[in-house]
């Protein structure tokens, strides 16, 4: 049995970190007489980048005797429930993961502690790149660490490509060019295979269709950048790409769910995916096929075409503002991101490259095949880099999907979600603002 095909069985059947579990381990190596508990709530992307996060963690309280870190790990939606469920209540965990969006949501209501008394020191970002401590910024404060450096691409198979004779696009090309590869490799490879997953549900993706059209998710203001009716086209663009054969239908896509495992590009159903980076060594893992990366499109025809792409942290660790022991959790911080000893356990096998421009540039040297594709996607990403994802609200992948879902299943207009979709960014954006 191969390597990719253990770990799919264990993704499968497992729960793993694709499948919305929920990990709460108690670390058998801290001492019962522990003085001081931490716990340390958070999402991954991995079965990898969960192993290498304990590890660290434990390696932390073997240096420190006196601690006892307590880790709740889960996948990202399972660990945002929790979260808005214990912040409500008063109970968030001392540490937390946050994304950009996250931040901004948790900051502005006073959950998270800005970081300003610990920089630069101990916590000196100045190596770290710009666009992920823009992603940790709220008001000009830093609220939060970056542990990674993402971006959003297209994840694809080239030898589906080269099976059928089709084509990679160039690396500057139009939405139009993609709708039409996506539908040719289906029309070639025949029933029961499409040229790229559904990416309807996906907001980041949209940003760079946006962005493309001179408008944005958000605001460097922190309100939103587009009108119900550029929206409509985004939906209306992926009901398209289903209706000619480019995108597997609703009930097929369905079938894929939140895992991995299933996703069509696995199972040799689909060519390309759009994704985040941080999980495209997860991703490539369960394939026997080699796995590459390219941008999206970055114009459309008769266009300006202009590269609108950009890196930022997708994961950070911010500390709640009612912890009882911010200095403990500032040090675990520190040991993940600058004890050399830290940052090797942490990093490496993780699928994560560092956001700071050293860490990076160990991984494009040192690191495995599919880390130095990384590297090299994001390097290509900063010859030219478009401004920094902004902060947006919390829940805003779970309306674009239901959004998505709605217009593939028929049961309303591009329009018709697009407004509710704004009309829900609104509301929230005005409670932050209250």
């Amino acid at each position: 049995m191969t390597i990719s095909q253990t770990r799919r069985k264990f993704l499968v059947h497992g729960g793993a970190a694709f499948g919305g579990f929920a990990l709460t381990v108690m670390s058998r190596g801290a001492s019962a007489q522990a003085t001081k508990r931490v716990r340390f709530s958070g999402f991954v992307e991995s079965e990898e980048q969960l192993a290498t996060t304990l590890k660290t963690l434990k390696a932390y309280e073997a240096k420190n005797p006196g601690v006892q870190i307590i880790p709740e790990f889960s996948s990202f939606r399972s660990f945002t429930d929790k979260l808005a469920t214990e912040a409500a209540g008063g109970n968030a965990p001392d540490m937390f993961s946050v994304n950009v969006d996250l931040l901004a949501e948790y900051a502005a209501r006073g959950v998270l502690a800005p970081l300003t008394d610990w920089i630069p020191n101990p916590l000196d970002v100045s190596g770290y790149q710009a666009g992920s401590i823009f992603s940790c910024t709220y008001k000009d404060e830093i609220y939060a660490m970056p542990n990674d450096a993402i971006a959003t691409a297209i994840f694809y198979n080239p030898k589906k490509f080269e099976d059928v004779g089709v084509a990679v696009p160039d690396k500057f090309y139009t939405w139009e060019k993609l709708h039409e590869t996506a539908v040719a490799l289906g029309k070639e490879h025949g029933r029961g295979f499409w040229g790229i997953e559904d990416g309807g549900g996906n907001n980041l993706p949209c940003d760079i269709y946006l962005r493309a059209k001179g408008k944005s998710l958000f605001t460097p203001e922190h309100s939103i950048g587009f009108e119900a009716a550029d929206l409509a086209e985004w939906f209306q663009f992926w009901e398209d790409m289903r209706q000619d054969g480019g995108a597997p239908p609703a009930d097929v896509q369905a079938q894929a769910g939140d895992n991995s495992a299933t996703l069509g590009i696995v199972r040799g159903r689909a060519a390309m995916l759009l994704q985040t980076t941080d999980s495209f060594v997860g991703i490539g893992s369960l394939m026997e096929d080699p796995l590459d990366l390219m941008m999206m499109p970055n114009g459309f025809e008769g266009g300006e075409m202009k590269q609108h792409h950009y890196d930022y942290a997708g994961n950070s660790t911010g500390i709640w503002s009612r912890a009882t022991d911010k200095d403990l959790c500032v040090d675990i911080i520190n040991f993940m991101h600058f004890d050399p000893e830290g940052v090797e356990m942490y990093y490496t096998g993780s699928g994560m490259i560092p956001a700071s421009t050293a860490g990076l540039e160990k991984f494009g040297t040192s690191g495995t095949d599919a880390e130095k594709k990384l590297v090299g996607y994001l390097r290509m990403l900063r010859e030219e880099p478009a401004p920094s994802r902004r902060p947006g609200v919390g829940g805003l992948s779970g309306m674009f999907k239901r959004a998505n879902e709605a217009v593939a299943f028929g049961d309303a207009t591009p329009l018709e979600v697009s407004e509710t979709v704004v009309r829900e960014i609104n509301e929230k954006l005005a409670a932050l603002n209250n």
